[in-house]
């Protein structure tokens, strides 16, 4: 079900795209709408990796307890209360756009997958 939601779209995007490609692009530019395809499904896959990988990680007060940690231990030569409740909450998660990215990523594979149909 959810591929062929992101397929769907996928070719609504390319549909557009390509409409926009043969109206502005080839009075304004010298492209041919095959080659900015190609360049746009380029920078669509581009676009959809760094959406897919997302943002996650250790936050700042979750390193600056876990360095109070560190340096309590070393002053007191034992182990006190860290911050691994935090850790806990706090593990890497990815909070990219991930059905946007997939949807960029198809899209891009899609417009270089015409480039080279149409040559």
């Amino acid at each position: 079900m959810n591929a062929t939601v992101y397929s769907s779209i996928s070719l609504l995007v390319l549909g557009v795209v390509y409409l926009v490609d043969l109206e502005f692009l080839s009075s304004f530019l010298h492209l041919s709408p095959a080659d900015a395809m190609f360049i746009e499904g380029l920078i669509f896959i581009i676009v959809g990796l760094v959406f897919l990988v997302g943002k996650g990680g250790i936050s700042r007060t979750s390193l600056s307890a876990a360095m109070m940690a560190a340096k309590a231990k070393a002053i007191y030569g034992r182990d006190i209360v860290g911050p691994n409740e935090i850790f806990q909450q706090d593990a890497w998660k990815a909070r990219g756009f991930t059905r946007t990215a997939l949807i960029l990523i198809f899209s891009g594979a899609l417009m270089i997958l015409v480039y080279f149909v149409t040559l």
